[in-house]
C-alpha cells in the first residue's frame, strides 16, 4: 500500500485542526518552508509571515516548538511565536540604500531577547543578536538600526527582514523556550537614499572557448559595493517556492566559497543579458564553475547611452575531453516541463553535467515535486542533464536517504521506516540508494548507516556537502569490508550554490546520461569542491579491484590541481586504511602536485587520496580495493569497529520519535510515534540480522 493523497491531506488537516485554536494563520501551511501567513498587523508593513523551517539573510530558525499564535495581554493585541518574517509595504520602501529604524515592543515577561537579520545593500548574511536589558515594566521597547537597509523582497517569501527568539535558530537549544511576545512594531525611514544622476544601457554577451553563447554566473557591483537589480533578461531560478532572480553565496557557514566581493550577491545569465542601469562605474565578475577561469572587469555606465560588452570565457582545465563529467547528487527545485530550460541554463552556468533534481518527502508529505521520472523526466542540453530522483525515505529516527535514477516513486506506509525495502525496490528499477548528510552527520544518520550497510542495500554515501567532507564513518565501514560510493552535493537552496559540492565521474567512452550512473556505481569517481584529482594503482584507476599476492609491490601515481581563481593548493595526501601514509606539500606554479609512491603488499588494503586548499577547498577520490588471500578489510581495526556497530545497533530497541527533530515537524508531528510502533518489530528483526553480521566479524581469527 502506498502512501495516497487523501492520506497525506488527511494528515495534514489533522495537524491543522490541532493547532487552528491557537495558530495565528490565514492559511495552511506552505512548501518545503511551512510558510503561514500571520493574522497581525503593523504600521507600512504589508505582510507578516512564519514558517517551521526559515531562512533569510543569514538567520536560520527551526520552529520546533509551534507555530505562532496571536495573544492578547491587557488590552494589547500580540503576536508569540519562535520566528516572524516582515514584507515591509513596497509603497512605503523598496530598493531604498538608507538607515531604517524598527521600533519593537515586547512582552519583556515572556521574552529575553532576540536574533535579527535584514536586506542589506551589501551584506547578504547579517544576522545579529540582543539581549533584552532588566526592567521591571512589561513592556520593552527594543530600538534597532538597520545601516544601508534595501527592503527588495529578496528573503523567504519575499520578506524584507526577520526576528526569531534566541533559541529559535537551527543551532538553538531544542529544550529551551523558543519564544518571543511581540506586541508593536514602528518602521522610520531616514530618506538619505540618493536618486541615480542618470540611467544607461548595458547589454552582456557571455561565450564558451567555441564562441558559443553560454549560461555563466554574474556579478555586478557599483562604488558604493550594491548590486542593481537583476533585470526580467536573468534567468528565473527556483528557489523554495521562490521564483528569483538572485542568489547570494553563504559566508556564515564553516567553509566560505570563494567570491571575489564583499557583495555575494549574484545572478544568472542564458549567454545575453540587457539591463537599465544608473549611470557609474561597476566591477562585473563572471564565473562558469571550478573549470573555467573567473573574468573580472571595470565597466561604466555613462547617461543615455549603450555600453556592449563580451566576455569570453576561457578554460582553466577541460575534464570532459579527458572522459570526466560532473555531477551534483542533491538539489532541489520544483519541476514542470516547461521549467527545464531555466534549470539548465542555471546548472549549466555551473558547469554541473548530471544535476540530481530531488524530490523530498517525509512520512506524510513530499515537496519539491517533479513532473515525471525515468527517461521520461530526464531532460537534456548538450552534455547537461536534469535527471529525477528522490530524497525520501526521510526521518530523524534512521536518517535522511537518497536514490538516484529510478523510474517511478516508492513511498510505502507500512514499510516506510524500513528503508531496506525501499533501497530493494529502487536497485530493482535500475537506480541507486544511499544515506546524505553524512558529511555532518545530521538525522541520526549513524543509525541507519549501522543497520543498513552490512546488509548490503547501501550504495553510497553522501560524503562532501556545504564544503566539509566527513570522512570517519566512510572509512569505519571500508575498514569493516564494505564498499561505498563517495557523492557529493550541495543540498540546494539549503545549504549550498547548485553544484558547490559535486562528484566527477570518469566515462569511459560517450558521455549518455546512462553511462554516468554506470561508471559513479562502478567508483570511477571523486568528490570536490575544488581540486581534481588523478590517481592509478599499478595502472588502475579509482574504484578498480586489485588482485595481489602478499610481497607484491604497488605503485602508486596521483596528482591534484586547483583553479587559482579558487584559491592555492596545500598538499595531497594518499589515506591507506584511513591513515595518512605520505604527504606532498609541494606545490607547482601552475597550482599542482603530485604523489608518486611504492607499497609493499603484506595483506588486503583500500587506498585513496585526498587533497586540501589553503582554507576552503577539498577533494577526496573513490578508493582502489587491493585483495589479497581475503578481503581489503582492515584486520586490526574490526573488532573495535564491529562492537561500535553493534552498540550503535542497540538504540533501536528504545529509539523514540521525536517531532521535534523533524525538520519538517509541522507536517511530520506526533503521528510519526504510531508509524514506529507499527513497524518496530520488522526495524528490530532487521537490527539482529546485522548484528549477526558484525558478530561472525568477531568470531573470525
Amino acid at each position: 500500500m502506498r502512501i495516497s493523497v487523501k492520506r497525506i491531506n488527511k494528515w495534514t488537516t489533522a495537524i491543522a485542526m490541532l493547532l487552528s485554536c491557537s495558530v495565528a494563520t490565514t492559511h495552511d501551511f506552505s512548501g518545503a518552508h511551512g510558510t503561514v501567513t500571520i493574522d497581525w498587523s503593523a504600521s507600512n508593513v504589508s505582510r507578516v509571515l512564519s514558517s517551521g523551517y526559515g531562512d533569510s539573510f543569514g538567520t536560520e530558525s527551526w520552529s520546533r516548538k509551534g507555530l505562532p499564535e496571536l495573544v492578547e495581554i491587557e488590552g494589547r493585541q500580540c503576536v508569540k511565536g519562535s520566528y516572524f518574517l516582515f514584507d515591509v509595504d513596497d509603497d512605503f520602501a523598496f530598493d531604498i540604500d538608507e538607515t531604517v529604524t524598527v521600533e519593537l515592543v515586547f512582552d519583556r515577561t515572556q521574552s529575553e531577547g532576540l536574533f535579527y537579520s535584514y536586506d542589506q545593500n551589501v551584506v547578504a548574511e547579517n544576522s545579529q543578536q540582543v539581549s533584552f536589558h532588566d526592567s521591571e515594566s512589561r513592556w520593552y521597547s527594543q530600538v534597532i538600526k538597520l545601516d544601508r537597509a534595501r527592503f527588495a523582497n529578496r528573503g523567504e517569501s519575499g520578506s524584507d527582514f526577520t526576528i526569531a527568539a534566541p533559541d529559535g535558530t537551527w543551532f538553538g537549544d531544542p529544550e529551551a523556550d523558543h519564544k518571543i511576545v511581540l506586541c508593536d512594531l514602528l518602521l522610520k525611514r531616514s530618506h538619505e537614499s540618493a536618486e541615480p544622476l542618470g540611467f544607461g544601457e548595458l547589454k552582456l554577451r557571455v561565450s564558451d572557448e567555441h564562441s558559443r553563447e553560454t549560461p555563466a554566473r554574474i556579478g555586478l557591483y557599483a562604488e558604493s559595493g550594491s548590486m542593481p537589480m537583476p533585470s526580467d533578461h536573468a534567468v528565473t531560478i527556483h528557489n523554495y517556492a521562490n521564483r528569483d532572480k538572485q542568489l547570494f553565496l553563504r559566508s556564515t557557514h564553516g567553509k566560505v566559497p570563494v567570491w571575489p566581493h564583499r557583495n555575494r550577491y549574484f545572478f544568472y545569465v542564458d549567454g545575453k543579458y540587457e539591463a537599465t542601469l544608473p549611470i557609474g562605474k561597476y566591477q562585473l565578475v563572471v564565473s562558469k564553475g571550478p573549470e573555467y577561469a573567473l573574468v573580472q572587469r571595470t565597466i561604466e555606465v555613462t547617461a543615455n547611452n549603450e555600453i556592449s560588452v563580451h566576455v569570453p570565457m576561457a578554460r582553466w582545465a577541460d575534464m570532459p575531453s579527458n572522459g570526466w563529467y560532473s555531477g551534483d547528487d542533491h538539489i532541489h527545485m520544483t519541476r514542470t516541463p516547461n521549467d527545464n530550460a531555466s534549470i539548465s541554463a542555471v546548472m549549466q552556468a555551473e558547469d554541473v553535467h548530471v544535476s540530481n533534481l530531488l524530490q523530498m518527502g517525509n512520512p506524510y508529505d513530499t515537496n519539491f515535486l517533479q513532473y515525471a521520472f525515468g527517461k521520461n523526466g530526464r531532460y537534456r542540453s548538450g552534455s547537461h542533464a536534469l535527471v529525477p530522483g528522490v530524497e525520501d525515505p526521510r526521518t530523524a529516527v534512521r536518517g535522511h536517504t537518497i536514490s538516484l535514477n529510478i523510474n517511478e516513486v516508492y513511498r510505502p506506509t507500512d514499510q516506510y521506516l524500513r528503508y531496506d525495502q525501499i533501497f530493494s525496490e529502487y536497485r530493482r528499477q535500475g537506480g541507486m540508494s544511499g544515506y546524505a548528510h553524512v558529511s555532518g552527520r545530521l538525522f541520526n544518520v549513524e543509525r541507519g548507516l549501522a543497520i543498513d550497510v552490512p546488509l548490503g542495500a547501501v550504495d553510497f554515501v553522501e560524503l562532501l556537502q556545504d564544503g566539509a567532507i566527513e570522512t570517519e564513518l566512510w572509512y569505519d565501514y571500508l575498514n569493516l569490508g564494505f564498499k561505498l560510493i563517495p557523492t557529493a552535493g550541495s543540498d540546494f537552496p539549503y545549504l549550498n550554490a547548485p553544484g558547490g559540492d559535486r562528484n566527477y565521474v570518469f566515462v569511459d567512452g560517450e558521455f549518455t546520461v546512462d553511462a554516468y550512473y554506470e561508471a559513479l556505481r562502478e567508483q570511477r569517481t571523486f568528490v570536490t569542491n575544488g581540486p581534481m584529482l588523478e590517481l592509478t594503482v599499478n595502472g588502475h584507476g579509482m574504484g578498480s579491484d586489485i588482485q595481489l599476492s602478499p610481497g607484491d609491490e604497488i605503485s602508486i601515481n596521483a596528482r591534484a590541481a586547483l583553479n587559482p581563481d579558487i584559491e592555492m593548493l596545500d598538499r595531497i595526501e594518499l589515506v591507506v586504511h584511513g591513515v595518512v601514509v605520505t604527504v606532498v606539500d609541494e606545490i607547482s606554479a601552475t597550482n599542482t602536485v603530485t604523489l608518486k609512491h611504492s607499497l609493499t603488499v603484506n595483506e588486503g588494503m583500500w587506498l585513496a587520496i585526498r587533497a586540501y586548499g589553503a582554507e576552503q577547498t577539498v577533494a577526496h577520490s573513490a578508493p582502489v580495493y587491493v585483495t589479497t588471500d581475503a578481503g581489503f578489510e582492515s584486520r586490526a581495526a574490526v573488532p573495535e569497529l564491529a562492537r561500535r556497530m553493534i552498540d550503535k545497533l542497540a538504540e533501536f530497541d528504545t529509539v523514540v520519535a521525536d517531532e521535534t527533530l523533524e525538520l519538517e515537524s509541522w507536517s511530520v508531528g506526533e503521528p510519526l510515534t504510531n508509524m514506529l510502533a507499527e513497524q518496530r518489530i520488522k526495524i528490530l528483526e532487521r537490527a539482529d540480522d546485522a548484528r549477526a553480521v558484525y558478530a561472525r566479524m568477531l568470531d573470525q581469527p
